[in-house]
């Protein structure tokens, strides 16, 4: 048996046996709402996306070439995840390591996380396959800076740029570990190398004012006071994503964090990078665990070199090992089959769900409002595009860049919403969350108006008394629009924005001209504003006659209360 353990098929043999069961477990287990986004993605490809760049719609576009099923976008994940297996192997140059070919496997599958990325797919899965070729190529250059090296360095730098901004960071700490790496002319050559590469990506971002700068940078989610449990699941996350094993992981990491072998000292840096990064993040907001799942490799490259050296470690890193395997052989048989298990999770009650909404909408055009999560999992699963549509509170994303979904008129619309509303007829569950549906006639959308105030330096707001207010409107469509069609309402918000008040306004004005602005004066008579503290920010409000929500709110101000 210890010979078949340290036999040089052994690698090859089991990285194919995780394959197959990597490709089982992806065909029979339903998608996650965010994969069938990205499956969204391959619809319409394109040199980027609002959120990402375009590679993992390349991984998904691959998949459903071959598949029509779930396989169709996680096909090509179980094999780059069996690529990134052996090119971590191929990095390792410990001169034991081939006696101990298990070892280097039992690190790999009884990581927590990592198992995810061998049969699901998101932006992360290509990035850590390039990721693992940077590691490789990195530790070519060091000892031999041949062709070879420079050539494969551009090509995983290009692959994890257009995989995931985070690249940037893997190599940023990379080159802060190194500074002689800067007066190697040829180096900036694989930069040049790279620039050149990433163009389409960065011509695409420029010809669309940025979005997902904008978007990553300024206008993702942040909350305005800090939250310490923010922070303490940033270091729940750091040992969730390795499991059990983190004893052994992280004194692996603890004990070498002093090496200065550059190579070490590299993955020294990315590790502790993304730990300060991601900590310095959580001041912002939620800092979700798969957002410092490339600090996985590095570790798993250190702990192996930490095991042959200290080979009394190994027993308890076995037993460590054993329990999470166990754990994720459970979880994975889990996540396959709804029902084990009283909790539905977000694997679980998609296809139910819209094959069910499917046959009660039929006849009539489907409007997503706000879940383009919900919308993409109805697309994939039915094969029939369905409008998405975002009010003031939804998030941007790709379906903006999406044909048919910035004007929409429809004669009779079933419309998807989150939360219930009083004109909801039917409910049901989504995986996780509840869905609740209604029936519209001549619908409407234009959610693309614009609508800002004039002057908004100091708002008077007089209680229980008529206010007169100056705001510009615009029409972004090649049609008028008719402003009886259109409700504007004052909307006070309280601190977090999600908690509203409004009072209908007068508009004077019944008609805007097709891709023109105009100035409005909007009388409006608050009547239960009793505090600041409450409401403390004021907006304009639009939502046309047929929608029954906001679906736009302008910039929000303070104001001053006059009684």
């Amino acid at each position: 048996m210890d010979k078949l353990l340290q036999q040089k098929y052994l690698l090859p043999i089991v990285i194919f046996i995780f394959f197959i069961v990597n490709s089982i477990q992806g065909n029979y287990t339903e998608l996650l709402p965010d994969e069938a986004y990205y499956w969204v993605y391959s619809q319409y490809m394109d040199w980027g996306f609002f959120d990402h760049p375009p590679l993992v719609a390349v991984w998904v576009k691959i998949s459903d070439f071959l598949f029509n099923n779930e396989m169709g976008v996680r096909f090509f994940s179980s094999i780059s995840f069996s690529i990134l297996v052996y090119l971590l192997w191929k990095t390792i140059d410990h001169p034991k390591k081939n006696r101990f070919t298990w070892l280097f496997l039992l690190l790999i599958f009884s990581t927590a996380l990592l198992n995810v990325y061998g049969f699901i797919t998101t932006p992360d899965t290509p990035l850590l396959l390039f990721f693992s070729l940077f590691l490789f190529a990195y530790k070519i250059y060091l000892s031999k800076k041949n062709t070879l090296s420079y050539l494969l360095l551009t090509l995983s730098i290009a692959g994890m740029m257009y995989s995931k901004y985070q690249g940037v960071l893997i190599v940023f700490f990379m080159i802060l570990s190194n500074w002689k790496l800067v007066k190697d002319y040829k180096l900036w050559l694989v930069c040049l190398g790279v620039i050149i590469l990433y163009i389409p990506h960065l011509t695409w971002q420029y010809m669309n004012d940025f979005p997902s700068i904008r978007y990553h940078l300024y206008e993702r989610a942040s909350v305005a006071t800090y939250k310490i449990e923010y922070s303490l699941m940033h270091f729940v996350n750091v040992i969730a994503i390795i499991g059990f094993t983190f004893i052994i992981i992280y004194k692996a990491f603890y004990r070498g964090i002093k090496s200065t072998n550059l190579y070490h000292k590299g993955l020294n840096y990315i590790i502790s990078g993304f730990f300060v990064f991601f900590l310095l993040s959580s001041f912002r907001g939620h800092v979700q665990a798969q957002w410092i799942a490339p600090i996985i490799l590095p570790l798993i490259l250190i702990t192996f070199d930490y095991l042959l050296d200290n080979q009394k470690q190994i027993k308890l890193f076995n037993y460590l090992a054993l329990i999470n395997i166990i754990i994720i052989i459970i979880a994975r048989i889990i996540i396959a089959n709804e029902g084990i298990i009283p909790v539905k999770l977000e694997f679980h009650g998609n296809k139910e769900w819209v094959f069910k909404a499917r046959e009660l909408t039929q006849n009539t055009d489907r409007v997503f409002i706000n879940s383009f999560q919900n919308s993409a999992i109805f697309w994939f699963y039915t094969k029939e595009k369905p409008h998405y549509q975002k009010n003031f509170l939804g998030r941007k994303n790709q379906f903006k860049f999406i044909p048919g979904n910035k004007t929409f008129l429809s004669d009779s619309v079933s419309y998807f919403t989150r939360t219930s509303r009083d004109y909801s007829e039917i409910k049901m569950n989504s995986g996780k969350d509840s869905i609740f549906i209604s029936f519209i006639k001549n619908y409407s959308s234009l959610f693309e108006i614009k609508i800002y105030l004039i002057d908004s330096d100091e708002l008077l707001i007089k209680n229980n008394s008529k206010n007169l207010i100056k705001a510009t409107i615009e029409n972004p469509y090649d049609f008028d629009i008719d402003l009886k069609d259109i409700f504007i309402e004052i909307v006070f918000q309280n601190k977090k924005g999600n908690e509203i008040y409004s009072i209908p306004a007068k508009i004077d004005l019944s008609t805007i001209r097709a891709s023109s602005k105009e100035n409005i004066s909007l009388e409006f008579y608050p009547s239960i504003l009793n505090s600041l503290d409450e409401y403390p920010h004021l907006g304009i409000g639009i939502k046309t006659a047929n929608n029954m929500d906001l679906v736009k709110v302008s910039s929000l101000h303070n104001y001053i209360i006059i009684d």
